[in-house]
């Protein structure tokens, strides 16, 4: 089963600002794969289905954007799913442990594992790429995207594929402590039009991380925003 999680807030108030373009791609998802959002909870809403490669989840968290971890554990609660990060490469200076030498063995240490962890897809907002920018990336840290901070810490690691979509910068003139008036702001009308682009091909790329993994979709969507694209 894969799950994606599109991040931003609830409410009319803040559908339209660049805060919630995760929202708005994950909904563009949604009617690419014909799927409706009727699982609705308290902290959550979902859309359940098939998608390209099996079963499919799309989370919206309800929580509010800081506590978008809290919506992800209270599904995985409600489903008896358990989420978490994806397994770290090893390292290569590290000796990997013996195998089991007996069938026995091998068939006790099966039955003691836990299920595997569901490994959330997350798409968000990035302030700091430009608008129309599309970076995907396997692990990372979360650049300040308080959304992406939240799940990390819910599901214990860094190691999950997440797509960001570039906003546009804030302008030189905005301090820091302001960038969260700016996100929660709409688009300008002059935005408009790339920002609906954005959902669209971040869309696509979702579809192909679903399909083929994250690492083909890097190569095939990746972009910076493009110089007809404002910001």
């Amino acid at each position: 089963m894969q799950l994606v999680v599109g991040l931003g807030n609830p409410g009319s108030r803040y559908a339209a600002t660049r805060h919630n373009i995760g929202f708005r791609c994950l909904e563009m998802l949604a009617r690419r794969l014909r799927l409706d959002f009727t699982a609705a909870r308290p902290q959550y809403r979902a859309a359940v289905g098939d998608g390209p490669a099996g079963p499919v989840t799309l989370l919206q968290p309800w929580t509010y954007m800081n506590r978008s971890g809290d919506a992800l554990l209270a599904w995985a609660r409600e489903t008896g799913r358990r989420v978490g990060a994806a397994p770290d490469p090893p390292d290569p200076l590290t000796p990997e442990p013996a195998a089991a030498t007996t069938a026995a063995a091998e068939g006790a240490a099966a039955a003691a594992a836990p299920a595997p962890a569901v490994v959330p897809i997350v798409v968000c907002d990035d302030l700091h790429l430009a608008l129309g920018s599309v970076r995907i990336r396997g692990r990372g840290s979360d650049g300040g995207q308080k959304g992406l901070a939240s799940v990390t810490q819910a599901i214990g690691g860094q190691s999950f594929p997440r797509v960001r979509l570039g906003v546009g910068r804030p302008d030189a003139a905005v301090p820091p402590i302001d960038w969260a008036d700016y996100v929660l702001a709409d688009f300008a009308a002059e935005e408009l039009a790339a920002a609906a682009e954005l959902a669209q091909y971040g869309a696509d790329a979702l579809l192909t991380v679903l399909a083929e993994g994250w690492p083909t979709a890097a190569v095939r969507y990746n972009r910076r925003g493009r110089p007809e694209l404002p910001g």
